[in-house]
């Protein structure tokens, strides 16, 4: 299982509470593979993290412009690659491609190591300097 720590917090509860789905849908991906189902989870995982990338984007994204955040164009391209990979492995799913469970969690374990570790915290300074919390 892959717990969130300390480590992962970005210092603003709103935010850290949106990373924590990415915790969530990892776990349960992980959960329903040792049991071997992961063919039955892997799409409805996939949706939902649609629907994640439109909430949480969002928001980093507004307040990437509020607060004139000088990393947004960087930031906003992996946003767009997160959204690129999340589409393709659906389009995947849909042509009928299976065994794509390790492909997305490698992919949502690589997200908490590099986004949420690296590039949310680059931000987190300057969203707590503007009042975040």
């Amino acid at each position: 299982m892959f717990q969130w720590e300390e480590k992962y917090s970005v210092g603003i509860q709103s935010i850290d509470n949106q990373h924590k789905e990415i915790f969530k849908h990892l776990n349960s991906l992980l959960e329903a593979m040792k049991q071997g189902k992961a063919e039955n989870v892997t799409f409805q995982i996939i949706i939902d993290l649609e629907k994640y990338a439109v909430v949480h984007f969002q928001k980093e994204e507004f307040f990437f412009h509020r607060f004139n955040f000088s990393g947004s164009a960087e930031h906003i391209l992996e946003h767009q690659l997160f959204i690129q990979k999340i589409t393709t492995l659906k389009t995947d799913l849909k042509s009928g491609k299976t065994a794509l469970s390790f492909e997305l969690l490698n992919f949502l374990k690589e997200w908490i190591d590099h986004h949420i570790l690296v590039a949310d915290k680059a931000y987190s300074e300057c969203f707590r300097q503007n009042g975040l919390k």
